[in-house]
């Protein structure tokens, strides 16, 4: 009875430190979707008014692109190893 009560302890702190992993992720992605339109506001309606030539709306874009690609990058990292961690407890747990 005691070491299921500490092996239920243990599961629970794993979901926890899952649930921080995946919160700092979906941070770091939101920065980068914001950043993302932020890049192609800018370059679309610098663009439209001349503040921005064709130029410097291609490396805009390329560079918002990039962007959200880096930023997609730790969450889905973080989103497979999740789910390599819990099918590794339901298997102990089986």
């Amino acid at each position: 009875m005691v070491k299921r009560g500490i092996s239920d302890k243990i599961v629970d702190l794993e979901i926890k430190k899952s649930d921080i992993r995946r919160e700092k992720s979906k941070l770091v992605l939101d920065k980068c979707v914001w950043l993302y339109f932020l890049f192609m506001i800018i370059g679309v309606l610098g663009f439209i008014y001349g503040y921005v030539d064709t130029k410097m709306l291609n490396f805009l874009i390329i560079a918002s692109f990039i962007i959200l690609i880096i930023g997609t990058l730790p969450y889905v990292k973080t989103i497979s190893r999740e789910e390599k961690l819990i099918d590794e407890i339901i298997n102990k747990l089986k």
